[in-house]
């Protein structure tokens, strides 16, 4: 590590540990705002707003409007699985994809229930359960403080793994329109062991022939977990990449627009599983009538407040979109993945991006 990288890791380590560590999210009532170490219980049964009601709504009726999803990135070169689990309580649903990125092959699984029927979802992300059963897609999720342990098992795959959790977690919360807030956490994970099984007859295995995946201590893994009240229609724009740099170094990072802003920040990146708080970015979205010259332009404006530059260009190449709408409730929902381009500065360390594979998501919702 260079002297000047040394200095850095020393200034984000002492912000980092002066960061507030909650034992409960939710204090005499109400939510704590902010940038946080570690919040153990998301206890938004203890929520009471005036807003909402001048008396105190039930525990059912406070149940009902919260959302929920959580989403898990794994990769082993050259696969890349992702899946999520979503609750909106009149609905809840469940997708899962595997992306080979040297063939550039795409399966993709996903169910849909009314209400929470072969559901459950109990606890939260440091100590909970999150369990979806259906004839076309399975999923469990159990959380505890050191790991989370995953069984999936869909048409074309199946997955079992333990994601070991690191020690610096991004978690925040704010306050989401007149009436609600929105917590979230995101945090890089390893597999240090697991198995992704690829289905016979899927377009990944040659010769129909099942396919086993072991997972090791070099996989790399993410989560995405939030919880909130959030406004009854939303839009947010999200990237993420996850990905080995040509230096050796590991890069995840996660930057959005929209849900958890009001002045603070959901953005970071960790290098080497070290976080590195990001300001807001901004993203222009440019679709032109010829598809193949489409991109997103994904930067921060820095206002000279700032020892941090963001500018980044994401070229799309394969989607997993889906589009319900019910009234009421409805959502528009793309995850493409692509290239990524362009360069973060923090201070005088440079992180240069050359078409390395990564996520952008534009999701509308109305809820």
């Amino acid at each position: 590590m260079s002297q000047k990288r040394n200095q850095q890791h020393l200034q984000h380590s002492t912000a980092y540990s002066r960061l507030a560590q909650l034992d409960q999210l939710i204090q005499n009532g109400q939510p704590q705002f902010g940038v946080f170490s570690q919040v153990k219980q998301i206890n938004y049964l203890d929520y009471h707003s005036p807003l909402i009601s001048q008396k105190p709504l039930s525990n059912w009726r406070k149940d009902l409007k919260a959302n929920q999803f959580c989403f898990i990135q794994i990769i082993e070169p050259p696969f890349r699985v992702c899946f999520a689990l979503a609750t909106i309580k009149i609905a809840t649903s469940a997708f899962v994809y595997i992306y080979n990125e040297q063939t550039k092959q795409l399966e993709v699984g996903e169910a849909l229930q009314p209400v929470m029927r072969h559901s459950a979802f109990t606890g939260d992300h440091h100590q909970g359960k999150m369990v979806f059963s259906h004839a076309k897609l399975k999923l469990t999720l159990d959380f505890a403080a050191s790991h989370i342990k995953v069984t999936l098992d869909s048409q074309y795959l199946a997955l079992n793994a333990s994601l070991q959790r690191q020690n610096s977690p991004l978690a925040i919360c704010t306050p989401t329109g007149r009436r609600g807030w929105t917590f979230t956490q995101k945090e890089p994970l390893t597999a240090p062991n697991g198995e992704i099984t690829i289905k016979a007859g899927t377009k990944m295995t040659a010769d129909s022939q099942a396919q086993t995946i072991e997972l090791t201590k070099t996989t790399r893994a993410n989560l995405d977990w939030t919880l909130g009240y959030m406004r009854h229609e939303t839009n947010w724009f999200w990237t993420c990449i996850n990905s080995y740099l040509p230096d050796g170094l590991h890069l995840l990072l996660n930057l959005s627009m929209g849900v958890n802003e009001t002045g603070m920040s959901e953005n970071a990146c960790w290098l080497d599983g070290e976080i590195f708080y990001l300001p807001p970015v901004l993203f222009e979205r440019r679709d032109n009538e010829d598809s193949s010259v489409n991109t997103w332009h994904i930067y921060h404006q820095n206002l000279g407040w700032s020892n941090i530059d963001i500018d980044l260009i994401f070229t799309p190449k394969k989607v997993y979109k889906k589009t319900d709408s019910y009234g009421v409730v409805a959502s528009i929902f793309e995850q493409w993945l692509g290239e990524y381009s362009g360069e973060i500065r923090i201070g005088e360390e440079v992180i240069k991006l050359d078409q390395i594979i990564g996520l952008a998501e534009d999701h509308f919702a109305k809820w």
